[in-house]
């Protein structure tokens, strides 16, 4: 499952002005590498959602900076040239996805923890939170890019959560 192509359905929201934000790979290190879940057939059996692309962690990373960049924030890879005025990390704390295929229909469920830290360049503050997220969504035919856009859409929507409770003052970011 690749979700770095996924398309994040982030609007252009509040713009973070000139701030820039370096984003760090991510920990992984409780889940179980490449496997984001499973699918139960109709009429017996197990197959496997398994994550292409990457580690869990890297991945993550990479859907938070592009979904910021999509939001009009300045995002630069972590060590880039040292310009960030703030730096992102964290630890996935989970990553699932799953589908479970009755008669006409699949059910398809996920869910994401990702705890976040934001360190503050000029000072050294630090803004700490939880993102968390969970969706489900019935399918009658189902294809594997419905576990994919579901997961995606997940973490779009505990991003928000980001977006919604911080504000930038002063080329710092803050809880509102």
């Amino acid at each position: 499952m690749d979700l770095r192509s996924a398309a994040l359905t982030a609007t252009p929201a509040k713009s973070a002005s000139d701030l820039t934000v370096a984003v760090t790979g991510f920990d992984d290190s409780g889940l179980q590498k490449g496997r984001l879940g499973s699918r139960s057939h109709l009429w017996g059996g197990t197959s496997y959602f398994d994550l292409t692309g990457g580690k869990p962690g890297e991945v993550v990373a990479q859907l938070i900076a592009d979904n910021l960049k999509k939001r009009g924030w300045h995002v630069e890879k972590a060590g880039a040239d040292g310009k960030a005025q703030v730096t992102l990390s964290g630890k996935v704390l989970e990553l699932s996805v799953n589908a479970k295929s009755s008669f006409g229909s699949t059910d398809i469920t996920s869910a994401t923890k990702i705890a976040l830290e934001a360190v503050n360049a000029a000072d050294g503050s630090k803004v700490r939170m939880t993102l968390s997220g969970a969706g489900s969504q019935g399918v009658f035919w189902f294809e594997e890019e419905d576990a994919q856009a579901l997961l995606s859409e997940t973490i779009a929507e505990s991003l928000e959560k980001l977006i919604a409770t911080t504000k930038v003052e002063n080329n710092l970011l803050r809880l509102k």
